[in-house]
């Protein structure tokens, strides 16, 4: 169940104040219809959880069990760094005549392309048996992080500290990424 359950509670944290919660807040204001948001948003997220997980998983053939942890080390790595990262917000513009759910895929599939979460869920994809669970407990993470956007959506971004949170799990992801580090070194 590790397989399915930390990509998902790694996704769904690394989600919080990111550039695609923005994303999604912008989509929910813009179009003011949840459902049709979360149906574009939620296949983009398919899509890049799969290829992600897929693609760790093609690593297993190609190096070491060691190097394998020390690459799920670097996606905690770069989250953590990343959050403390100024960012502004995505720019969806060239999109907004789609429609609601190719507007919302599209955008989102841009925006969420290289992202941490991607290499977080790579580096699971490598360390597990079966990358599949690992796509659906990275997507199911990120539809979860990024639901309170859709719903609320400018809402959320007004009451909530958000670069706070995101700072404070990106030290969590540092301290992670630590602690892979010395498992991997046997440091301790």
């Amino acid at each position: 169940m590790d397989i399915f359950f930390l990509p998902l509670l790694a996704a769904a944290l690394a989600e919080w104040g990111d550039k695609t919660q923005i994303l999604a807040m912008l989509l929910a204001a813009r179009f003011a219809r949840p459902i049709p948001v979360f149906i574009g948003v939620g296949a983009a997220i398919i899509v890049h959880m799969s290829l992600a997980a897929f693609g760790g998983s093609l690593l297993t053939a190609m190096i070491t069990p060691d190097a394998i942890q020390l690459f799920l080390g670097l996606g905690f790595l770069f989250a953590g760094v990343a959050a403390f990262l100024p960012f502004s917000d995505p720019d969806a513009d060239g999109y907004w005549n789609l429609g609601a759910v190719l507007t919302s895929f599209f955008a989102f599939l841009t925006v969420e392309f290289g992202d941490k979460t991607q290499f977080i869920t790579a580096g699971f994809g490598g360390t597990s048996p079966s990358w599949h669970f690992t796509a659906a407990g990275a997507s199911l993470g990120v539809m979860i992080g990024i639901a309170p956007a859709i719903l609320l959506g400018t809402a959320l971004r007004e009451t909530l500290p958000l670069t706070l949170i995101r700072r404070t799990i990106g030290a969590l992801f540092l301290f992670i990424s630590s602690i892979i580090a010395i498992n991997v070194f046997a440091l301790i």
